[in-house]
């Protein structure tokens, strides 16, 4: 087993709130799951996702809370939600409350405030973003739009994300400026640029403090889990939550 390795954002968020990404370097998983997986929904051996999971509570406050992503546009508040609740992002201003999602080509999105009070992260596969989830998670956030911090995640490049024309025409139907997003691919298929359009859709909702959107899961093999690249794999987790240093009574 090897050390852990997740990355830190680096986006200038307030001290009281703290994120991580994990990679797919750590853990206890084998074969096509080394080493880190998260998920017990890939074919793991669950002994080994509940070892995964334990090793990665050693670094937070409390254990994660996750749902039952289903590349939608729902949003919970993670504190009332459970398991089995179906949503792709989460919400929360209580201390030490880790909200959790779990990704392997798909963006995971975190999103703060200048003022470190309140947190989310959102899973922004294409259905996703073409749904609205950013748009319902930002407006969650009692801050202004302009008071907002958000930090990309590991995801797919354009380059390895090749699409079907309707998933171009979904789009389209939304916005024509989303076809400077898809470039032409093999056979009538396109290039999607899921960065660009996270990034399109942020602005378009005032958010102009966006950082990452620079790893590419599917060439970054050592670090990355990717479902396009391999056929099963693993799952990492993006998780952020507020810590304000102080103790609760």
């Amino acid at each position: 087993m090897s050390e852990i390795k997740y990355l830190i954002p680096q986006w200038g968020a307030p001290n009281s709130v703290q994120a991580i990404f994990t990679t797919r370097r750590g853990g206890v998983s084998k074969g096509a799951h080394e080493s880190l997986n998260l998920s017990y929904a890939v074919g793991d051996e669950n002994k080994h996702v509940s070892c995964n999971r334990a090793l990665i509570k050693k670094s937070l406050p409390s254990a994660p809370i996750w749902v039952r992503q289903v590349h939608g546009s729902k949003l919970v508040q993670a504190e009332y939600s459970e398991p089995t609740t179906e949503a792709d992002a989460l919400y929360t201003q209580q201390q030490r409350t880790v909200c959790g999602i779990m990704t392997a080509d798909c963006l995971p999105v975190l999103i703060t405030t200048t003022s470190g009070d309140e947190v989310a992260v959102a899973h922004a596969g294409w259905r996703g973003l073409a749904g609205g989830i950013l748009e319902n998670t930002v407006r969650r956030f009692s801050a202004t739009s302009k008071n907002l911090i958000v930090q990309l995640g590991p995801a797919i490049s354009q380059k390895n994300y090749e699409v079907k024309e309707d998933l171009l025409q979904r789009f389209l139907e939304l916005d024509h400026e989303y076809q400077q997003y898809f470039l032409p691919g093999h056979s009538g298929q396109y290039f999607a640029d899921l960065y660009g359009i996270a990034k399109h859709q942020l602005k378009q909702l005032n958010v102009n403090q966006i950082h990452g959107g620079n790893h590419c899961t599917f060439e970054q093999s050592h670090y990355f889990f990717s479902h396009r690249r391999s056929q099963p794999t693993g799952r990492m987790a993006a998780m952020i939550w507020l810590d304000d240093g102080q103790t609760e009574a």
